[in-house]
């Protein structure tokens, strides 16, 4: 089975694009299902507004865990599919046991280090409810930090491998498990907002017993890292964390991007505006689901056919991801365009949003305006950490967000006196302006 995983990504990208990237989506959208939960069950707590204030001020930091876990298991992913490619399966093993190293080690550090630090942290933030609150829920993210890490990076391996199906199973488990235990730890046991922490720890947890059966103890797994002989091998871990730092950095660029447009918004129209921005950009994020898929497909993809020294299917895989992106993301851009007022009531349940709901449907038709240059975009960057060049994704990623994004969204907004429909006009020239230039990256360093 294992060996059928490998031999299918040198298929034609055709044949085997979409079918990595579907287990990929339906993960993601488990995920993106618990999310909502997660916020619904903190939401009807009593004195919900301290426990999801307090939720905000621990989010950050529990953001970049997940970012510096996903750029480990993306490096190690990257790394694994070169090796695939250039059929070094001996060196492909070691990589995996140094990125299992890395992640046990990095997971521990940091999760001890913010817990240690979490009280001093919180209480120089804010102090009172919010902060007290924030100190429950993150020391028990911030314990269960090595879970995360851990999860991550098995998941990862699989995907290097091509084994999407597995990967998703224990992702999409972990989510739904979550899902149900929110209500049960949260108001069953009467554990309020640590519930919610615990829930997600626990789910973590029990994510790795049926990717570490498959991996270590069933070894049905075409890659096997071996606990025995854990290490920090200093070139493997430098090519794991030369595509890790970079894919961590591109997380935390965005989280940055959204706190500077939270910033900006709060500026030019008040809390308000904020309300509509992350209304908008929580359909957004399921609207992105079948692009952020194909990304993982294309990563794994890439590295394979970059490993193989067969450039000319690089450029095939990733003119094909664009295709197939572009008119996913332009029909689903159709259907919020048209039906954006009707989509954006879905997430509008009392008297003063359904007042934004207006806005939020102007800030709908203009996303969905940029959805299918999206694609393009992400895709370039999947190529680059695929190939080992996650700098460039990095770079990109900044372009978008920062350069171009956020400097159109000011110079419309307040030079030019339009408001909110200047900042989001700001986000689609960035979208559209960032979809040109990794095409051009792409092709300076001759991939495309």
């Amino acid at each position: 089975m294992a060996k059928g995983h490998v031999e299918k990504l040198f298929k034609p990208p055709e044949k085997v694009l979409l079918k990595l990237a579907i287990p990929v989506i339906l993960a993601n959208g488990f995920q993106t299902l618990y999310n909502f939960m997660d916020a619904f069950w903190v939401s009807i707590l009593k004195n919900s507004r301290y426990a999801l204030s307090g939720i905000g001020l621990a989010m950050p930091f529990a953001f970049a865990l997940i970012a510096i876990s996903n750029g480990i298991g993306v490096g190690t992913n990257s790394l694994l599919s070169r090796k695939i490619g250039a059929r070094d399966k001996k060196t492909a093993d070691r990589g995996a046991t140094v990125g299992f190293t890395l992640s046990i080690l990095v997971g521990l550090f940091l999760g001890l280090l913010l817990f240690v630090l979490s009280s001093w942290i919180f209480n120089s933030i804010s102090g009172g409810p919010a902060a007290q609150n924030a100190i429950r829920y993150a020391n028990i993210i911030f314990i269960g930090a090595p879970f995360l890490f851990i999860s991550n990076l098995l998941a990862s391996i699989l995907r290097a491998e091509g084994d999407m199906k597995r990967s998703m199973l224990a992702l999409a488990t972990g989510s739904v498990l979550n899902i149900v235990l929110d209500p049960v730890l949260i108001f069953g046991l009467g554990m309020g907002i640590k519930g919610a922490a615990l829930a997600t720890i626990i789910s973590r947890a029990l994510t790795i017993l049926p990717l570490s059966f498959w991996i270590f103890k069933e070894k049905s797994s075409y890659i096997r890292p071996c606990i025995k002989k854990m290490n920090l091998n200093l070139k493997l871990s430098f090519e794991i964390l030369k595509v890790g730092i970079p894919a961590s950095l591109s997380l935390l660029f965005m989280s940055l991007g959204v706190f500077l447009f939270n910033t900006l918004i709060q500026k030019v129209y008040g809390p308000e505006g904020v309300a509509v921005y992350i209304t908008g950009n929580r359909i957004s994020s399921i609207a992105v689901l079948p692009a952020l898929g194909i990304q993982a497909a294309v990563i794994t993809l890439t590295g394979a056919w970059f490993g193989a020294k067969r450039v000319d299917m690089v450029k095939r895989t990733v003119l094909h991801a664009y295709k197939a992106g572009v008119l996913m993301e332009f029909l689903i851009g159709v259907v919020i365009f048209f039906f954006s007022k009707q989509i954006g009531s879905i997430f509008v349940h009392n008297v003063s949003m359904k007042a934004l709901l207006p806005e939020i449907s102007r800030y709908l038709k203009i996303a969905a305006l940029g959805y299918p240059f999206m694609p393009i975009s992400m895709f370039s960057a999947g190529t680059f950490n695929g190939t080992g060049k996650s700098v460039y994704a990095l770079l990109l990623t900044l372009f978008r967000v920062i350069i171009i994004a956020y400097t159109a969204a000011v110079i419309y907004s307040v030079f030019l006196n339009l408001g909110l429909l200047g900042i989001w006009l700001g986000m689609f020239t960035g979208t559209v302006v960032a979809s040109l230039f990794g095409v051009f990256l792409l092709k300076i360093k001759h991939i495309l």
